[in-house]
């Protein structure tokens, strides 16, 4: 069951975004996973990717705006940095939480935890 109070067109936002980072940054011949499970109170989802791991101190502004992963100059996608952010800005509004694994062995991982309802959110 992956019902919730949640504004859909926003959370395709989050999905869309978090899909294209995974393909974008995923060597082509492995595959991206895409899960989702309900939970009693809540739904997950997780997308996983092989890419290269994003450095650990990169991870602590991942979600800041005008940050990325890597150092590279996007030339093809022109990032500028605001999709990670969007994100988790779309999931703190609905009362959720976002979080990244990212390791050489294991790969990057984002996971969005979102409660079947919306919880009164304090603005930032």
């Amino acid at each position: 069951d992956w019902r919730g109070a949640w504004d859909p067109d926003r959370l395709s936002q989050v999905v869309q975004n978090l899909i294209t980072n995974a393909l974008k940054y995923s060597p082509e011949d492995t595959a991206v996973l895409v899960e989702t499970r309900g939970e009693a109170d809540a739904v997950v989802l997780s997308v996983h990717n092989q890419g290269a791991p994003i450095p650990p101190e990169r991870l602590k502004a991942l979600f800041q705006p005008l940050q990325r992963g890597t150092e590279e100059v996007d030339t093809a996608g022109r990032s500028v940095g605001l999709g990670l952010y969007i994100v988790q800005s779309i999931v703190d509004a609905h009362g959720g939480h976002i979080g990244v694994q990212s390791t050489a062995e294991v790969g990057t991982t984002f996971t969005v935890r979102l409660s079947r309802a919306i919880e009164s959110v304090e603005p930032r």
